[in-house]
């Protein structure tokens, strides 16, 4: 009896290890698989998750591309050199660096040299947006801007990619330096909505000042450059203006202003008119009247004590040395659009005068336009004969060249 008990004791031992090893092996495989299928599941979470990351992305940069390609304007482009190659075409709108504003053009105005790049009779550097007169409102500054903001007026001095290290720089004279690239000739231009540029060229317009009368700022500064600043017109003296298109016009206006006599002289009666309405002494049409005759009728035969020349052509430039007075002297600001022109050179020897040749103007000449403008010296609004939209660029081109109309601002 005892040994059956012992024996069974024993048996039951065994079976009981036995059950309590399966039992955990057992639970060992579920613990092993749930392992497996927790790590699975992770995984599986992970990659959805990088899916959802890498759609996410995805979209956001074809977002950003699609944004890309809407920001598109349209402007009025010179392609290529030659004569011509302008279009109004579709522009990505620019972009600016860390010292740049971002400018709406509210008005451009073309300038003689926009129709001599039209007709590749000017240095420039395409393919680039035309224009380089203009106003506008700030809609986005560069991070490094300082004193300027989102909804300032302003007006813009052209003196782009200027080095900043040369001889004419370093003595102030930055609008002659050999690195220049202007709006409209050497970069983009503001014939178009939007416009960037260096914030450091940048001058604030008063309120009383329109956008229109604004954009002929360039204009009214080159002939202040040359006119009160460089050959420096004074009271009382005669003064011939040989030219009645805008810089003719904006001088006499200047010479006007600094109590000058001031005779016009030009071909077209409509400019002639105008120049009346702006207060000038006395107007010649060459075609009607014989110009040294009278000029020595008014002068007594001294001839006159100043010449602006502001037509740049030859037969003007010519008459300009037989009209100055012994010791006179002479404002050059007309370009001629050809690589050489005749003078009378004995005539200048024999006279003497003093020949002043004035390009572009600096920071200087811009706050004396900007002030004479806001006090009612001088009114450039009144120069201005057509206002027109941008696409009707070409419009506006051939009404100059026809001498229709004198001063043509674009609306953006």
């Amino acid at each position: 009896m005892r040994s059956r008990g012992w024996r069974g004791s024993i048996g039951a031992a065994r079976t009981a290890k036995e059950a309590s090893k399966a039992s955990t092996v057992s639970e060992t495989r579920e613990e092993k698989a749930a392992g497996e299928e927790s790590e699975a599941g992770t995984r599986w979470s992970k990659r959805c998750k990088d899916r959802t990351k890498y759609t996410f992305l995805r979209f956001r940069e074809r977002g950003r591309e699609r944004g890309k390609r809407k920001k598109i304007m349209k402007a009025v482009v010179k392609l290529q050199k030659g004569k011509g190659f302008v279009e109004y075409k579709d522009m990505p709108e620019p972009q600016i660096t860390e010292d740049e504003v971002l400018i709406e053009v509210k008005a451009v105005a073309i300038c003689g040299s926009d129709i001599h790049i039209y007709h590749d009779a000017h240095p420039m550097w395409p393919p680039m947006i035309m224009g380089h007169e203009f106003s506008g409102v700030i809609v986005k500054t560069g991070s490094k801007v300082k004193n300027w903001k989102v909804g300032d007026r302003i007006s813009s001095e052209t003196k782009t990619k200027s080095c900043g290290l040369c001889f004419f720089c370093q003595t102030g004279n930055a609008q002659i330096c050999p690195d220049k690239r202007p709006f409209g000739i050497g970069i983009d231009g503001a014939m178009a909505k939007y416009v960037a540029g260096p914030a450091k060229l940048l001058h604030v317009l008063p309120d009383s000042i329109s956008f229109e009368a604004a954009s002929l700022c360039e204009p009214i500064a080159v002939c202040v450059h040359g006119l009160l600043e460089r050959t420096k017109v004074t009271a009382g003296e005669t003064v011939f203006v040989s030219g009645a298109g805008p810089i003719g016009l904006i001088s006499a206006m200047l010479a006007k202003a600094a109590g000058a006599f001031v005779i016009v002289s030009d071909l077209f009666d409509n400019k002639l008119k105008k120049a009346k309405e702006l207060g000038v002494d006395v107007i010649i049409n060459p075609k009607n009247e014989n110009v040294a005759e009278k000029v020595n009728g008014l002068t007594k035969n001294l001839g006159v004590d100043l010449v602006v020349e502001c037509s740049g052509a030859a037969p003007a430039i010519k008459t300009a040395f037989e009209l100055v007075r012994r010791h006179g002297k002479i404002c050059a600001l007309g370009l001629s659009g050809k690589p050489s022109i005749e003078m009378p050179w004995d005539v200048a020897i024999f006279k003497a005068p003093k020949v002043t040749f004035c390009f572009s103007s600096g920071w200087s000449a811009w706050e004396t336009t900007i002030k004479m403008i806001e006090r009612k010296q001088i009114f450039p609004e009144k120069i201005i004969t057509h206002k027109l939209p941008l696409e009707k660029w070409k419009e506006a081109f051939e009404a100059i060249e026809k001498g229709e109309a004198i001063k043509v601002i674009l609306m953006p």
